[in-house]
């Protein structure tokens, strides 16, 4: 017991090899009595040599061995094996290499672990299968208020990513972000009408989904994205106009993206001197740079929707012929999109915490190369580590009947209980967690810290 501090097993040897630990152990806890009559008197069958995987040791993998005895009982003369405290039959393992493995395979790859345990990738994976099945029932995650939909390549495909909000944390992830894998999770979600606004990028799938749905919750477009399709149409104007220049006028656009991408305001006096002699030299350019700033502007000013609708459409009338082929994809989207545009000036909520889970989410898939999406789902939705900020307690007060034996009386010489007897109620205090996901910024700095490295 002291060797492997398991109290169902006494151990008879240990025997050290290149590759493991072998060690040969008894089992201390006996049947008393038959699992299918009851009855008690039972009798030894025959014995069978069983192999487990426990914990590694000394950096090892440890292989039990135990002879176990199967049992046949007198009275229905039915056999069974003897029980085995804390080994779990499904897997033939210890239940604490399980959790071990469980919990290593969230932050390592499946081949790692197979390595430190003796096992092979495939057992790894089905042990791990089973956490994420078991997480899924008892961490249900809490419907949004306001839901986040965004996408992310991830092991080959795209996938649509879904997000809390308010809680900075991953809510689901799905195999696709094509509509009909959208309405089918919406669907069932656990309490749809929580859902009050959702905020997505232009990706009119995602759109559609949510009015089938969801038709009562608000569709906001992120501000991130709509001011993020100004910035590539300034490059595309600066592609054009670089692309019309001799080699030596090139030069004289060093470093012209990086300027040209930042925000008049965050320009150093050296940059600013620059952006004046391109303007001056290339007048398509300064207007396209001037273009950017005003439609950025525009969000800047805690504007409401009914007066960021009339700036808007200034703001397309004010552009210039020359450089208006460039801005067409913007103006296109303000076409397509100007009612979910406008709640965002209502609504200022914003899916930028998205974005960062990308390289988190690609490192994860980097780390263990040939991981399915399911891994890599779980790998982020199930991390404990990340689920603990988000994670609350709620207290409720409940009340119970309290049990009594009744009250009898003799009437008219017969035994009766007393009708008149009132039930009495105690009150008691229930703790109820919450689930709301698993929080990106730990994620982020779990992969920071080489957590998953």
């Amino acid at each position: 017991m002291s060797l492997l501090n398991l109290k169902g097993f006494h151990v008879i040897s240990q025997q050290e090899h290149e590759s493991h630990l072998a060690i040969t152990v008894e089992n201390l806890f006996k049947p008393q009595a038959c699992p299918h009559c009851g009855f008690t008197q039972l009798y030894s069958h025959d014995k069978t040599e069983q192999v487990f995987f426990d914990t590694p040791m000394q950096g090892k993998p440890v292989v039990l061995k135990t002879q176990r005895v199967r049992y046949k009982c007198r009275s229905c003369g039915k056999t069974f094996r003897e029980p085995l405290a804390d080994i779990d039959d499904k897997r033939l393992m210890t239940t604490r290499l399980k959790k071990y493995i469980q919990k290593r395979s969230m932050s390592d790859t499946f081949a790692v672990v197979a390595r430190e345990t003796g096992l092979d990738e495939k057992t790894i994976r089905h042990v791990f299968d089973d956490y994420v099945d078991t997480q899924s029932k008892v961490m249900p995650f809490e419907t949004p208020r306001v839901l986040g939909i965004d996408e992310l390549k991830l092991v080959g495909s795209y996938r649509c990513i879904l997000t809390n909000i308010e809680k900075y944390s991953v809510f689901d992830m799905l195999p696709s972000r094509k509509k009909a894998d959208v309405v089918q999770h919406l669907k069932f979600l656990k309490n749809p009408k929580n859902v009050q606004i959702v905020t997505m990028d232009m990706w009119s799938p995602y759109r559609d989904a949510v009015k089938q749905v969801l038709p009562d919750a608000v569709i906001v477009i992120d501000k991130f994205h709509i001011v993020a399709t100004a910035s590539k149409c300034l490059e595309k104007a600066r592609k054009g106009t670089r692309s019309q220049l001799e080699k030596k006028e090139r030069i004289k656009l060093k470093n012209d993206r990086f300027v040209l991408l930042k925000r008049r305001h965050s320009l150093n006096d050296e940059e600013v001197i620059k952006l004046q002699q391109w303007s001056a030299w290339f007048p398509d350019l300064g207007l396209a740079y001037d273009a950017k700033e005003a439609f950025y502007c525009l969000f800047d000013q805690g504007l409401d929707s009914k007066t960021a609708e009339q700036a808007l459409m200034d703001w397309q009338r004010g552009l210039s012929p020359q450089i208006a082929h460039y801005f067409e994809a913007l103006t296109t989207a303000l076409s397509n999109w100007m009612p979910e545009i406008l709640n965002g000036f209502d609504y200022p909520v914003t899916n930028a915490y998205t974005e960062s889970i990308n390289r988190y989410a690609k490192d994860v898939q980097r780390m263990g190369r040939g991981y399915s999406f399911d891994v890599v789902r779980a790998k982020m939705l199930y991390n404990a580590e990340a689920n603990m900020p988000t994670t609350s307690t709620i207290r409720k007060k409940k009340r119970k009947p309290i049990e009594e034996a009744p009250v009898f009386y003799l009437m008219l010489d017969n035994l009766a209980g007393s009708a008149s007897q009132k039930q009495k109620y105690k009150t008691e205090i229930i703790e109820e967690k919450r689930y709301y996901g698993a929080h990106i910024p730990t994620l982020c700095e779990l992969l920071e810290k080489g957590e998953f490295d």
